[in-house]
């Protein structure tokens, strides 16, 4: 009987040591799975920390971007707006300057038959011998061949004159009888006239450069500001011939 419980009694502290051993054991094992579990839940939150920043920063780089493209686009958008208003006013201009030389041509025109009626007044204020009306249309420094003539001097040129008159218009274009050939600065025109004269046979030798027949005349005529008429300032005979 003692026997039985001393085994009884060695049993029982032997299976109380190995309880005692496994729940030390099992301890243990806890302690470190937790240690383990924290380690990897400290890497976790690293990574999610990384992953937080790194959606961050995409985020922002996107948003940068997103900017950047909206920049550009305005950019874009605006030079287009400036190329059409540059197409516009070009075209506005072309139609402008068309107008502009529609008014220079009608001008132009107008003003050569100013100029072509004062030059035939002239004509006929000499054949008809009104030496006095012919001087009202020449201006103060008038100049003949390059020489310049005073009141005087000039009545007694163009006295050697019987008639003159402009040569009837050619049906060749390049040989009309009166041509605008310059315009020049200020208020000068140069003209290139065709023109039929009769000269007094013995006051010829007076008048150099003209002979009875065509000749042509370079005329150089100033616009005058206060009498608002056309005023011729020299003459260059070019060419004489007999008809």
């Amino acid at each position: 009987m003692k026997k039985f419980v001393v085994i009884m009694i060695s049993a029982l502290v032997l299976f109380t040591f190995l309880m005692l051993n496994y729940l030390l054991w099992d301890k243990e094992n806890l302690q470190k799975q937790r240690e383990t579990d924290k380690v990897e839940q400290d890497w976790l939150r690293g990574q999610n920390r990384i992953l937080t920043t790194t959606v961050e920063e995409l985020e922002q780089a996107n948003s940068k971007l997103e900017k950047e493209i909206k920049e550009y686009k305005d950019k874009i958008d605006d030079m287009e707006s400036r190329i059409k208003l540059f197409q516009q006013r070009e075209t506005d201009n072309l139609v402008l300057t068309g107008k502009l030389n529609e008014i220079i041509n009608l001008y132009k025109t107008l003003m050569g038959d100013d100029i072509r009626d004062t030059v035939n007044k002239w004509f006929l204020s000499i054949s008809q011998k009104d030496y006095e009306a012919s001087s009202g249309f020449i201006g103060e420094n008038f100049t003949f061949l390059g020489k310049k003539y005073d009141k005087a001097a000039y009545i007694e040129l163009i006295s050697a004159i019987d008639s003159i008159a402009i040569a009837e218009e050619s049906k060749d274009a390049a040989n009309d009888s009166f041509t605008i050939m310059e315009y020049g600065e200020p208020d000068t025109i140069i003209a290139r006239v065709v023109v039929q004269a009769y000269i007094i046979d013995e006051k010829k030798a007076s008048l150099p450069g003209i002979d009875d027949g065509v000749n042509v005349l370079e005329f150089s005529l100033n616009y005058n500001k206060i009498s608002k008429k056309w005023v011729i300032i020299s003459i260059i005979p070019k060419y004489t011939g007999n008809p």
